[in-house]
């Protein structure tokens, strides 16, 4: 049989490719092979700490989203500064440029753990953030300290097992006492709700939801302060002028919301269902979906510890700033929510899909903090980071699908649309929530923590 010169170049460019491909999947095994066990466990413990972060918030009285983020920031910084002397590459400590804010002394650096200082710091600093956490999640803190102390003291001496704890633990505490100093943020889980907050009257001002009636959620928010930003530098833009004309903004929005709802398509119900992260001792809070998302993330990954360490800080200071801006907006402008206007000025009998939170609507939380955790992980791993978001799989109170998606600004979108498919935000919250949210994650990707030397 006569093989033609196409055929051969087809085979010979078939095995090439194949060749490539085995090449590339060998070159993947290597670099994971090529990790010490040292270096497999330090990735874990920041990652097991990680997803018991989001079930300690879960299951406290009080850690509603705007609580929760800070605590992502200042949790981040303490295992971020804990972990520094064991880090590749010259990594700056904040101690330098926060006022308040002072670090022990790292034992010597040969006899300095980075796993064990990782475990005791977030054990440690987990444990006062999560001091009124119910017994089981108390217990189960202890269990993850217990299990990786187990695992790690039979692989180092006891001198170095006894220093990195105390550093660990030592860095744990000094972050809790300068996060103490911030008055209106510190043990905010202890008093959400202002009932002693009045709140200006007149057309188009939030009041609370009439089927739900609640105090407003943290009025002062706004004043906290951040880890990076400076809340006034994000001011939404100022809302467009109030009125219940039917070729005017606020109608026009107000129909779409009503169009959407009756009723909501599936798809929509999934997406709608999929981000509403606002059902404290069911769910985790809407920041905690984004740790669940970067959780995700590092597991599918598994980077080196260095970038993991930057992951985590940064995801946590752009959800905490990204809700302290949010908060300085929504308190400016005390904007009524789309249920108060439909009710009022359209049809008496309209509901949302989810009950409306209780507090201002503009501009949207779950859009500012998505699209800025979303800037800072697309910063890190690509703009077109493919993923299946499972972060619900598994649950049986509240069951959803997971969803598959392009990339992190796509989620961050999705994040925003779900808000007006709920019929809690207009669209104009979600538009400029997702503006402001991407500045804010640009400046926290833009944080410099290494000292890159050039030739």
């Amino acid at each position: 049989m006569q093989v033609r010169k196409t055929d051969k170049i087809r085979f010979v460019s078939f095995g090439l490719a194949v060749l490539a491909g085995a090449w590339i999947l060998m070159y993947i095994i290597g670099c994971y092979s090529s990790r010490t066990a040292e270096e497999e466990d330090e990735v874990a413990i920041v990652l097991d700490w990680n997803k018991f972060l989001l079930v300690a918030e879960m299951h406290t009285e009080g850690y509603r989203g705007p609580v929760a983020s800070r605590a992502y920031g200042y949790i981040g910084l303490a295992a971020y500064e804990a972990s520094l002397p064991g880090l590749a590459g010259e990594f700056q400590s904040f101690s330098s440029h926060i006022d308040g804010l002072v670090l022990p002394v790292a034992p010597p650096q040969h006899q300095f753990d980075l796993r064990t200082s990782l475990n005791a710091c977030y054990s440690a600093i987990l444990g006062k953030f999560f001091l009124t956490a119910p017994e089981p999640t108390r217990r189960e803190l202890s269990r993850l300290s217990e299990k990786w102390d187990v695992l790690i003291s039979g692989k180092i001496d006891s001198t170095t097992m006894h220093l990195s704890q105390a550093f660990g633990r030592e860095v744990a505490n000094a972050v809790y006492i300068w996060s103490s100093t911030d008055s209106l943020g510190f043990r905010a889980n202890h008093h959400n709700y202002d009932r002693t907050y009045v709140p200006p009257v007149g057309d188009g001002k939030w009041v609370a939801s009439t089927d739900f009636p609640m105090p407003p959620l943290l009025p002062y928010w706004g004043k906290v302060r951040p880890f990076v930003i400076e809340a006034s530098d994000y001011l939404a833009k100022p809302l467009p002028e109030y009125s219940t004309q039917t070729n005017q903004s606020y109608y026009v929005q107000a129909l779409e919301i009503i169009s959407l709802s009756k009723p909501l398509s599936a798809e929509n119900q999934w997406i709608a269902e999929f981000w509403d992260d606002d059902h404290p001792g069911l769910t985790f809070t809407p920041p905690g979906h984004w740790l669940a998302i970067t959780n995700q993330v590092i597991e599918k990954e598994h980077p080196s510890i260095e970038k993991t360490m930057e992951t985590y800080l940064k995801v946590g200071f752009a959800l905490g700033d990204a809700m302290i801006a949010c908060w300085y907006s929504k308190y400016t402008y005390t904007l009524e929510r789309p249920e108060t206007y439909i009710q009022k000025h359209i049809d008496p009998s309209w509901r949302p899909f989810s009950p409306s939170p209780s507090f201002p609507s503009y501009p949207s939380g779950h859009s500012m903090m998505g699209a800025a955790a979303a800037e800072v992980l697309s910063s890190l791993y690509g703009a077109n980071y493919k993923m299946t978001d499972k972060s619900l799989l598994g649950r049986v109170d509240f069951a959803v699908k997971p969803r598959n998606f392009n990339s992190f600004d796509q989620m961050a979108k999705e994040n925003a649309l779900s808000r007006i498919l709920l019929g809690v935000h207009w669209r104009m919250d979600a538009e400029e929530g997702l503006r402001i949210g991407a500045l804010i994650g640009k400046q926290v990707s833009q944080l410099e923590i290494e000292n890159k030397l050039t030739e």
